[in-house]
């Protein structure tokens, strides 16, 4: 599906949509190409839903944990989110469920087959949908109380880890939160081999007995390598990010990443 095709769907686009980059970026291993992780995602969209199944439902716990994290803006001034790498939207249920009425969400991913997964939600005119880049999107400076991404980091090189941050920067007003969720390997013990061992074999079990979900068996390669912990912390520190702060999610194979942009420029 074309991203012209996209905006012809039952939702608002209400800010003009730049091109993805083509530009590749380095990653921690070989080359990232956002072209590649794009056509995997258009490929991933037809069965996304069963990532549910693969996480045994822990992916909507945190997300909901992810929600939770995000402070109420004060008084009766309403809650505008960006939820960036918003995949079909699937955060927003717990966005809704945290924030009530004046909610205001803005959902970016490149990816239009997967911003398609969300045309069910977009019936709600407090939800739009951006087909962007979320290193660069089309959104004003300040526009946002909080910023969101759940499970999006794993694709993303280290070395775009500062990009990142310094949109996050822009798109917050002064003294919003940021909020991410990843999947993480335990650093030692039973566990981590446990998932380790699943990582591995779970693939090879699509393959078998599900050959239209062998894309999912992709993401879960990105998923055993996960996101540099000390790299985004050092990149989020040098945007101008303070009380930064990083969170185990039961059972420890998710880590919910915070962080504050200060009340006044520093």
């Amino acid at each position: 599906m074309s991203s012209t095709a996209l905006l012809a769907l039952p939702f608002q686009a209400s800010v003009p949509t730049p091109a993805v980059r083509p530009a590749a970026l380095p990653a921690r291993a070989g080359h990232y190409q956002p072209a590649c992780i794009r056509s995997l995602f258009d490929e991933l969209a037809a069965t996304y839903d069963c990532a549910a199944w693969l996480s045994g439902g822990l992916l909507g716990w945190w997300r909901a944990r992810l929600a939770a994290a995000l402070p109420r803006p004060p008084g009766s001034l309403p809650a505008v989110i960006v939820d960036l790498m918003a995949g079909g939207a699937d955060l927003w249920p717990a966005l809704r469920r945290r924030f009530g009425p004046g909610l205001r969400v803005a959902a970016i991913d490149f990816s239009a087959p997967m911003l398609a997964r969300a045309a069910h939600h977009a019936s709600n005119p407090a939800l739009t949908l951006h087909c962007a880049d979320a290193l660069a999107t089309p959104l004003p400076d300040a526009w946002a109380t909080a910023l969101t991404c759940a499970f999006g980091l794993k694709t993303l090189p280290t070395a775009a880890y500062p990009t990142l941050a310094a949109e996050a920067a822009r798109l917050l007003q002064p003294g919003g939160t940021l909020a991410l969720t990843e999947l993480v390997l335990l650093p030692s013990g039973w566990q981590r081999g446990l998932l380790l061992h699943y990582l591995a074999a779970m693939p090879r079990l699509l393959g078998r007995l599900w050959p239209a979900a062998t894309a999912h068996a992709a993401l879960l390669r990105y998923a055993r390598s996960g996101p540099d912990l000390p790299a985004l912390t050092m990149a989020l520190r040098a945007a101008g990010f303070e009380q930064i702060q990083q969170q185990r999610l039961w059972p420890g194979c998710a880590v919910l990443i915070s962080a504050r942009k200060p009340s006044e420029p520093l």
